[in-house]
């Protein structure tokens, strides 16, 4: 079983996703209709999941297309008096796995087709998809795997019909991806006159992390060599970039101010990403802990502090555990840690948790049913969150929309704008990240204090469901959305774009090559480093459905690498404490 599906609006019931769901639970019908019909005709949709109310929404027809009245995108309509046509840019044509901006790009596909208008996705091609798995109409590219990361595919430009202008004739085209298939969309801007708008997505300066063995992770002078001579170069092309474009998406206010201080000219707009109600807004069900701590033998009433997301390293959970095992633990012996989600360091963890002294009170759910997320959020005591890769944090904002008490750590991006300090959680300041003591410290600290005092906690939990349900519902994200759309389609013609088609063969043909060479170029680097690192596996309880392991093996790696943190540590300080156990390898 794939782990989700678009629906292709001609009767399929189209699925809401969720981060770290691996099952295909229906949740709610988001749009049932076929595109048969006439003009003015109207049905009304309807749910088939018990403990929803069917939708009032009426539809009605735009050329052919079902359309929800009063939608947002009906100023899209209006501006032109036809339907759009959105090119959507994405580094997934289906969900491999749980990812914050996989299932923002679905959902935005699902809300234009809602609201009459026609979305395209383009994408690398991915050989493990299952009929069903992409919608109609996606323009696959050529792809490489990622070694690093199984389900992941990097797009390349190497077929002819890659840079055929006639196969993109598109309103707008919206650029989800922080690969170089950003070139495809200011190629086409140039070529054709598409407006283009950009989404900031990941937070460039530690993406590279992920590609590194876990010896040279867990060396001070390989990140800070990386950090000198990579950030700035890799900034810089995604700065050029955005500056090609007519307008850039960030998720928070900090990565508006960030951007600007690294020359980015164009106009940036902040918008974060929504959460669907129609699973976070129902009524508060079963306790999902009750029958997992009676399983463990302890106390029902303990509390139950929760941890959600997938279980990588670039999520910290390694150091929630550490912070468990020493700050919390101790003083707080009815406490118990549930880690929600699985990934490929599950196992990694588990070890940790047991050389840490703290197995019996850790707790590890596996994959859940989407179904159940609220639950576990509406049942906690507090929700923990460590991470601080995030441009915005998906399960932080479904947590306080469902209205957990929050500790966090402040990481001046996504969870430093999701959470106002004192108001709607706590934000704990990280430390210095060579020695992390003094932010683990504070943490356990936090965490403590909100245990022993209730009246506290509790109103913590009220406004963040209140300031959420403000800050992410659908209709809010959806408004700011048009508004940018529309500002990216004035920025175009602004600029007074010259289709380089309408001119001479040549310079389309010199504009074109300079575009492959660059993605050519960066996305080879990247296929060559994630062969650095191996290849991660999922747990024994595997959250998502990849296909066969020999449908992505690449036979050859650098085992020499190991070699190379221990000849370092001659010449530079000794590497920090280990954030893995000994004897488990990287997705063991």
């Amino acid at each position: 079983m794939t782990l989700a599906s678009y629906g292709n609006f001609t009767g399929e019931e189209t699925l809401i996703l969720h981060a770290y769901s691996g099952e295909h639970s229906m949740i709610r019908p988001m749009f049932q209709a076929t595109q048969k019909g006439q003009e003015g005709d109207t049905r009304e949709t309807t749910s088939r999941d018990e403990g929803v109310p069917a939708s009032n929404t009426r539809l009605r027809v735009v050329s052919g297309i079902h359309a929800s009245e009063g939608s947002p995108f009906d100023r899209l309509l209006r501006r032109k008096g036809r339907p759009w046509h959105i090119g959507i840019l994405s580094d997934f044509t289906r969900i491999p796995y749980a990812n914050g901006a996989v299932f923002q790009t679905r959902a935005l596909y699902q809300s234009l087709h809602q609201g009459g208008h026609r979305a395209t996705l383009i994408g690398p091609r991915d050989p493990e998809s299952r009929p069903g798995d992409v919608p109609p109409g996606t323009i696959e590219l050529p792809s490489l795997p990622l070694h690093t990361y199984r389900g992941v595919h990097l797009p390349v430009p190497l077929a002819p019909e890659v840079f055929d202008p006639k196969r993109y004739d598109f309103d707008l085209c919206f650029a989800q991806t922080n690969s170089l298939l950003l070139e495809l969309g200011v190629w086409m801007r140039k070529q054709r006159g598409i407006p283009l708008l950009c989404v900031n997505t990941t937070h460039l300066a530690a993406a590279y992390d992920v590609l590194l063995p876990e010896r040279l992770s867990r060396t001070r002078a390989i990140h800070a060599a990386l950090h000198a001579t990579l950030r700035q170069p890799v900034e810089q092309t995604f700065v050029r970039l955005y500056n090609e474009s007519d307008g850039l998406i960030v998720l928070s206010e900090t990565l508006e101010s960030y951007w600007r201080e690294r020359g980015v000219k164009v106009p940036i707009f902040v918008i974060e990403r929504t959460v669907p109600p129609e699973i976070f807004s129902r009524p508060r069900g079963a306790d999902p802990y009750a029958p997992l701590l009676r399983a463990r033998g302890l106390p029902e009433d303990s509390h139950r502090l929760v941890n959600a997301g997938r279980m990588t390293r670039e999520k910290e959970q390694h150091r929630l555990l550490r912070i468990f095992a020493r700050y919390i633990a101790p003083y707080a012996t009815d406490a118990v840690l549930f880690l929600v989600g699985d990934g490929p360091d599950t196992l990694a963890y588990q070890k940790l948790a047991r050389q840490l002294g703290v197995a019996r009170q850790v707790i590890f759910t596996g994959e859940v049913s989407q179904k159940q997320i609220p639950d576990f959020h509406r049942w906690s005591t507090l929700f923990l969150h460590t991470s601080r890769s995030e441009t915005f944090g998906n399960v932080l904002s479904e947590a306080l929309w469902c209205g957990a008490s929050v500790v966090a750590f402040a990481d001046g991006m996504g969870v430093s704008s999701q959470i106002r300090d004192g108001l709607n959680g706590l934000l704990i300041d990280p430390g210095d990240r060579g020695d992390p003591s003094e932010g683990d410290a504070a943490f356990g600290r936090a965490v403590l204090a909100l245990l022993a005092n209730p009246e506290r906690r509790q109103p913590l939990g009220q406004r963040a469901a209140r300031m959420a349900t403000q800050r992410y519902a659908p209709e809010v994200i959806q408004e700011k959305m048009v508004d940018a759309f529309l500002a990216a389609s004035d920025h175009a013609a602004s600029a007074g774009l010259w289709p380089l088609t309408r001119g001479p063969k040549a310079l389309s043909l010199l504009h074109t090559a300079r575009h492959f060479q660059r993605w050519t170029t960066y996305m080879g680097g990247l296929y060559l480093c994630g062969h650095l690192r191996p290849v991660l596996l999922l747990s024994s309880t595997p959250m998502f459905t990849l296909g066969s392991a020999s449908s992505c093996s690449v036979p050859w790696s650098f085992p020499w690498l190991n070699w190379l943190p221990g000849a370092l540590g001659l010449f530079f300080s000794p590497p920090s404490p280990p954030y893995w156990p000994a004897g488990v390898s990287h997705g063991a």
